[in-house]
């Protein structure tokens, strides 16, 4: 496969983690609880992983092989419940985006990555090694963080939601911090967490051999985990809101997009490298996500020239941070494996 059209597959994954999001939060607001649609996402692609899984060969024997490398110390066994950080992620889906939109979950979510990875590249806590903050890379994490902050203004500092809330106006102290501080920190925890889900998966796929394996445990405990979460509202009858529709079926493909996505990813960062991959990823999905909030808004996404801007200063400040490793990323032939496999978004 080639840099181009693996950079535009990239690009289409990203718009497909947009897309992902707005889902989400369209079940939340069918079903009335974030919990309940957030398992319905991740179990969407728990019958997928069951599917691929289950009918190759090559992915049984993985599954074993799995399961045996945590129970003989190939690995260490907490990694198998790294599914956990990704249910969590999808919970920050369903909590935030009818109440921000896409855009703004997007460019929280992204923020954490970025803060994250860069902590655990500095610290050497990635399969990839150490790697010195420099001085490009910290401009790029601080710029990224103010483009956040700059879409962010208007919901802080412009008296209100919007739309967000029917119009009315939010007021000051507790109101504004349960009802925008709250889901945008469960969303930023989020981001925080994928990086060390990325870099357990990373060690249990070089102890396996293959990614879908890991995508099926992911999913496994997450979506087992999701329906802990949300057995109160199952036991209050919660499943019968579920939509039924000939025309609903597109409630239950959000977990289908996200297994897809990191399969695809896995595939992809053997022609581009991870870098690259994850470059061409961030601009699909802040790129998608601003024409979902534009042609498919929920009740409380605004595309203002704020939420604009920021999205072009965060993405221009992550190729900024990954510079120097994005110079080499590029000069590299194609389809040559690339030693750049480092979390999240750096």
């Amino acid at each position: 496969m080639g840099r181009t059209l693996s950079l535009l597959l990239a690009l289409a994954g990203g718009v497909a983690i947009a897309v992902q999001a707005r889902i989400t939060g369209a079940l939340r607001t069918e079903l009335g609880d974030a919990s309940l649609a957030a398992t319905v996402t991740f179990g969407s692609g728990l019958v997928l992983m069951l599917l691929v899984n289950g009918l190759v060969g090559a992915n049984r024997r993985g599954v074993v092989q799995l399961v045996r490398g945590a129970a003989t110390g190939r690995f260490p066994w907490v990694f198998v419940f790294s599914g956990l950080l990704g249910a969590f992620a999808v919970y920050g889906q369903a909590v935030t985006v009818d109440l921000v939109g896409v855009a703004l979950f997007s460019l929280v979510f992204i923020s954490g990555q970025m803060l994250s990875s860069t902590l655990m590249d500095t610290l050497g806590w990635v399969p990839a090694g150490r790697h010195r903050l420099g001085l490009r890379r910290a401009v790029g994490v601080l710029a990224g963080l103010a483009g956040v902050g700059l879409a962010l203004s208007p919901r802080l500092f412009g008296g209100g939601f919007g739309g967000g809330l029917g119009g009315a106006g939010v007021a000051p102290g507790t109101e504004l911090l349960l009802a925008l501080g709250l889901p945008l920190l469960i969303v930023l925890a989020g981001g925080l967490l994928q990086p060390p889900q990325m870099a357990m998966n990373a060690v249990m796929g070089a102890a396996v051999g293959r990614i879908e394996p890991l995508v099926l445990f992911n999913y496994l405990i997450g979506t087992m985990a999701l329906l802990a979460v949300a057995a109160p509202q199952i036991a209050a009858g919660g499943l019968a809101r579920l939509p039924w529709g000939p025309g609903d079926w597109w409630y239950y493909t959000g977990g289908l997009l996200g297994s897809v996505v990191v399969i695809g990813g896995a595939l992809l960062t053997r022609t581009i490298g991870s870098l690259l991959f994850t470059l061409g990823l961030v601009a699909g999905q802040l790129a998608g996500s601003l024409v979902v909030d534009a042609v498919w808004p929920t009740r409380g996404a605004e595309v203002t020239w704020q939420v604009m801007t920021g999205a072009i200063v965060t993405l221009l400040a992550l190729v900024l941070a990954s510079s120097s490793t994005l110079r080499t990323s590029l000069q590299a032939p194609p389809g040559m494996p690339l030693q750049t496999t480092r979390s999240g978004s750096s």
